[in-house]
C-alpha cells in the first residue's frame, strides 16, 4: 500500500510539476518580454551620444514653472496664441506627438547637427517630413532642439 501510494504521488508531482514549470517558464518569458518593451521606449544613447531625457527639470515661463514639455506646448502647437513663434504641423497634435518628434529628431541627429556649448547642446536636424510652419510662417522640415548640460531637453520649435 505504501509503494502504490508512493507511486501515486510521485506521478501527481511529475504530472502537475512540470505544468507547474511550465506555467513559471511562460510567466518568466512574458516578465522578460514586458522588461524589453519597456526598454524599448525608454531613451537610449545613440551614436551622437545624446540620451534624451524628460521631466523633473523646470523651465520658468508662463508666469510659473513648468516642464519642458509643457512649455513646447504652449508655446509652439499649432493653434498657439503666441505672435511671432513657429508652429507644430497639425499632424503633431498632442503633446506626446510631438515628443516622439523631438526623440525621433535627437536620434537622427548626426555630430555636424550638434552644437556644444557651456549650458549644454543645440541639435538642429532636418527630418524627412514636415515639421510645421516656420516663424515667418513658411513649411519647414527643420527642428531645432535645446538640451541641458545633462541632456534634458529644455525647449524645441520648428525651425
Amino acid at each position: 500500500m505504501k509503494n502504490l501510494l508512493l507511486y501515486f504521488s510521485l506521478s501527481f508531482l511529475l504530472l502537475f510539476g512540470c505544468k507547474q514549470t511550465d506555467s513559471n517558464a511562460q510567466t518568466q518569458d512574458k516578465s522578460r518580454q514586458d522588461r524589453t518593451e519597456r526598454n524599448d521606449n525608454a531613451p537610449s544613447q545613440d551614436e551622437n551620444g545624446i540620451t534624451p531625457k524628460w521631466g523633473s527639470r523646470f523651465y520658468k515661463a508662463h508666469n510659473g514653472k513648468i516642464e519642458a514639455l509643457e512649455h513646447i506646448w504652449l508655446r509652439h502647437n499649432y493653434n498657439s496664441t503666441y505672435n511671432n513663434v513657429s508652429r507644430f504641423a497639425k499632424e503633431y497634435s498632442t503633446r506626446q506627438d510631438i515628443k516622439k518628434l523631438v526623440t525621433d529628431a535627437l536620434k537622427k541627429a548626426s555630430k555636424s547637427d550638434i552644437q556644444q556649448d557651456a549650458t549644454g547642446k543645440t541639435v538642429t536636424v532636418t527630418m524627412d517630413k514636415l515639421t510645421g510652419l516656420s516663424q515667418k510662417n513658411r513649411p519647414t522640415y527643420k527642428i531645432r532642439i535645446f538640451l541641458d548640460d545633462k541632456n534634458y531637453v529644455k525647449t524645441a520649435y520648428p525651425l
